[in-house]
């Protein structure tokens, strides 16, 4: 099984690889006033080209520079490395705690919900990877895809993520939270399987795994931290989050005509998360040990 494991780990850094090269741009400050992109600013000239021909999405965008929109491709790709290693080192720690985290009718109510909790993060820590590595996938195709317009309809922007953020927020996003956070869930996965006792463990032992945990949740505060102190477009990760939500909600929950597939992916969102409430809430008489 490890052994299965580690191709797939290679096979998502391979995969994650190909074509990499090292961004020679650097992001610029814009000024906030043109965050949310309103009808009059400057920064929105370009909008009305996105929903091109027949209606067909994207299909009439132009960048400014297919240079700048080059650079933003590979910005796109050497995040997918990095998503690829979480990937890969969250199915290790699935694989490998999968008998040891069953829920048990005997444990404490504590540690049948740091179990839970631990088997939650480490599923959505997964997927929210793999959707950070095929949205940067997805999104560098489309940056290929489309050509430069002529200099009286230039938008502005004079940076790669300055380009991306203007016709791309939704997917800038996505990349962006789906990395961070996917590694915040891993990372507090872990501290979560450190503060949960093993059998005939010693003080000692006990002692030092809540060292160890709580050293986990210090670094993730200090990567918070981090984080926010090097933002450009938002002013905190609660910022982007907030976006996030609205963006998302306008483009695939809150829209008319409605796309075909909301009618699937609505009801198994709503599905999904009775099936979390209902585990979350299992009792333990169900549970043998």
């Amino acid at each position: 099984m490890r052994h299965i494991l580690c191709c797939v780990v290679v096979f998502l850094h391979v995969c994650a690889s190909i074509g990499f090269a090292p961004i020679r741009s650097h992001v610029t400050a814009v000024s906030t006033k043109h965050l949310f992109c309103p009808s009059n600013s400057p920064h929105s000239t370009a909008l009305g080209a996105i929903r091109g021909a027949n209606g067909i999405e994207l299909a009439g965008l132009l960048y400014d520079s297919t240079s700048t929109a080059f650079d933003a491709w590979e910005w796109t790709a050497v995040l997918g490395a990095p998503a690829a290693l979480v990937a890969g080192a969250v199915l290790v720690t699935l694989s490998e705690t999968r008998d040891r985290m069953q829920p048990r009718k005997s444990d404490k109510n504590w540690i049948r919900c740091a179990k839970q909790w631990f088997r939650f993060l480490t599923m959505t820590s997964f997927a929210l990877e793999v959707l950070s590595i095929f949205v940067s996938t997805v999104t560098g195709t489309v940056l290929l895809s489309h050509g430069g317009q002529i200099a009286k309809n230039m938008v502005g922007y004079a940076a790669p993520l300055e380009l991306l953020h203007h016709h791309h927020e939704l997917e800038y996003l996505t990349m962006q939270i789906g990395f961070l956070q996917g590694l915040f869930n891993w990372l507090g996965a872990v501290a979560l399987d450190q503060l949960i006792p093993e059998p005939n463990e010693t003080k000692s032992a006990q002692r030092m795994n809540r060292c160890m945990s709580a050293s986990i949740v210090t670094l993730m505060f200090w990567i918070q931290a981090f984080y926010n102190n090097h933002l450009t477009f938002y002013s905190d990760y609660f910022g982007v989050l907030k976006r996030y939500v609205f963006l998302f909600a306008k483009a695939y929950v809150w829209r008319w005509p409605i796309r075909p597939m909301a009618l699937l992916y609505i009801p198994a969102t709503i599905g999904s998360m009775i099936l979390a409430w209902q585990a979350f809430i299992s009792p333990p008489d169900e549970d043998d040990d």
